[in-house]
């Protein structure tokens, strides 16, 4: 009951009047000084209660009507404004968490009785971020027997899930949902799972016995893609490495008999291909422990269905592998580093003509441009992976020949005038048109990635014929595989394999070569990738081409050149 003070106790003259009543029987002396009639007083005991329902009724009707009115609105992302943290204050980017993750449930009504009011049962934010992490992360093998955390599912969904990979998990999700939202309490939530997470790690890296366990070596994966996900600057690479090298440091721990097992070396292969990609990044050797235990599980068929694309992914990785080491060098003469580096290129050339015919893809040509294709063209690929696979060898590619382009100039700059001057210009310009063209192939590989048009349906891996073709997989004058806006073919059931774009997309934007269009294009789609993936390396790697794009480095160049013109990878 509501509290209305203290009830009066005089008559009612004197109680409309405002004034002091005596009380006095059978009629007070207020009321008998002015030759009023003196009504009584009212009884004690009915002033203990006082009915309240029509004013409650009023005031819930009012809460309700304000709730109705003001519905939040989903905001609608411009890919500029995306993740851009500087002109984003803590009160909006929770607004629009709450507006993307909770529903209203208020209802006007005439009468708080009238209606029965139906509240929605929502899940957990721990579990939608493990959702929104899942969805976005997680590749399931296809018409290639590779993935990407795809036995996460199970594991975190059986009974009795080890604490420190369901905190491990949560804090990655967490992470990538407060990025995607904008909203710090999420990401609040992140760092305080990723500080427990951590903790749990280190304990279990104490002993021996639990730092071989498979949760520990997922955790310490997971943990590093946190630090991908609250990347600020270029220098957070260096906190990725420190958990790479904490995994690598693990495989060597866990030894041969983790191939043995097939969740174990379903981990091992991704561990390995961070390591690799890593290393490729840092320009820093890979292990030979590691090529070692590599080497002796390839008595593993998981190729065993075409053993074309088992020997083609052996020999792609022996070749990454070279060009890492290759990397590293700083002794050796431009001389000697140039015909390394023509070596090289020239097996890639040949690596390339090896590959499945299915693994290749399927060039269409567009008509009219589009601001969501950079150029005239655009690619079909059959599986995600194999698109994962094409760019880090196209980054491959663009590494070699930036190598070989610095060698050249540099030789140009220490060598007095010679017969060869010329051969090297050509070669220089050579290489510059490589650089270019493949740039613009990962360019093609973005619109299947971003959801702009569907994956085929992949056959069954047993009956793949070696003669059978991308496009013998679906019809090209299907509506479906014509350009839709980015994100109509994203749903949470089946991962497109964007996190695998971040780096490409980085390498080909970055090149001293790169114009001026291509850079703001792919700026433009690193956004839009921090935004859907709840990435903030994508962000500062867009931030860091915006900041080249302002000093005006790099020029034009044709955006109708097709693979096949000059390098077809």
């Amino acid at each position: 009951m509501p509290n209305v003070g203290k009830p009066s106790k005089g008559c009612k003259v004197c109680r409309d009047r405002r004034l002091k009543c005596d009380g006095k029987r059978p009629s007070c002396g207020q009321c008998m000084r002015i030759n009023k009639e003196c009504y009584g007083y009212r009884d004690p005991l009915n002033l203990m209660f006082k009915n309240e329902n029509a004013v409650v009724v009023r005031r819930a009707n009012r809460r309700y009507q304000e709730i109705a009115k003001g519905k939040a609105t989903v905001r609608h992302w411009n890919s500029s404004e995306a993740l851009d943290s500087d002109a984003t204050t803590p009160g909006s980017s929770c607004a629009s968490s709450v507006a993307s993750f909770q529903h209203n449930t208020g209802s006007s009504s005439s009468s708080m009785y009238g209606e029965n009011i139906t509240w929605e049962l929502m899940p957990r934010l721990e579990d939608q971020a493990i959702a929104f992490f899942l969805a976005r992360y997680v590749q399931t093998p296809g018409l290639v027997p590779r993935g990407q955390f795809e036995y996460l599912p199970q594991i975190i969904g059986q009974e009795g899930t080890e604490k420190i990979l369901q905190t491990s998990v949560t804090a990655a999700g967490l992470a990538c949902l407060g990025n995607a939202t904008k909203c710090e309490f999420v990401s609040k939530r992140a760092r305080q799972e990723y500080v427990a997470a951590l903790a749990m790690t280190n304990k279990a890296l104490s002993k021996p016995e639990t730092a071989r366990e498979d949760s520990t070596l997922i955790s310490v994966l997971l943990l590093g893609l946190y630090e991908n996900f609250t990347f600020r600057t270029k220098d957070s690479q260096h906190a990725w490495t420190r958990h790479i090298n904490g995994a690598t440091a693990l495989l060597n721990l866990r030894g041969p008999e983790q191939l043995s097992d097939n969740l174990r070396r379903k981990v091992f292969s991704q561990v390995f291909g961070a390591i690799l990609l890593t290393c490729l990044q840092n320009r820093s050797e890979v292990p030979q422990s590691i090529m070692d235990l590599w080497e002796s599980g390839l008595s593993v068929h998981d190729y065993s269905y075409n053993t074309t694309g088992r020997s083609w992914t052996v020999t792609m990785i022996r070749f990454i592998n070279n060009v890492i080491n290759l990397s590293k060098d700083s002794t050796s003469l431009p001389s000697s580093m140039v015909a390394t580096v023509l070596t090289l290129d020239h097996d890639l050339d040949a690596l390339n003509s090896q590959i499945p015919s299915i693994w290749k893809p399927e060039t269409m040509d567009l008509e009219d441009s589009t601001a969501y294709v950079f150029g005239t063209f655009y690619h079909v690929y059959s599986d995600p992976w194999i698109i994962q696979m094409w760019n880090n060898l196209r980054a491959v590619r663009m590494n070699l020949h930036t190598i070989l382009r610095e060698q050249l100039l540099k030789s140009l700059a220490q060598d007095s005038p010679s017969s060869d001057r010329r051969a090297r210009e050509a070669q220089i310009a050579a290489s510059e048109e490589a650089m270019r063209t493949t740039a613009l192939t990962i360019c093609a590989s973005v619109p299947q990635l971003t959801g702009q048009i569907p994956f085929p349906n992949s056959p069954d891996a047993s009956s793949v014929h070696p003669d059978l073709r991308c496009s013998d997989l679906y019809e090209p004058d299907d509506p479906r595989f014509q350009l839709h806006p980015p994100g109509t073919f994203i749903t949470a059931s089946q991962s497109t394999g964007l996190s695998f774009l971040s780096w490409p997309l980085y390498f080909a934007g970055k090149l001293e070569i790169a114009s001026p269009s291509l850079r703001s294009w792919v700026i433009d789609r690193l956004f839009y990738i921090g935004l859907q993936i709840g990435s903030m390396q994508a962000v500062v790697f867009a931030e860091e081409l915006k900041a080249m794009k302002r000093q005006g480095s790099g020029f034009e160049f044709r955006k109708d050149k097709q693979p096949g013109d000059g390098v077809d990878i």
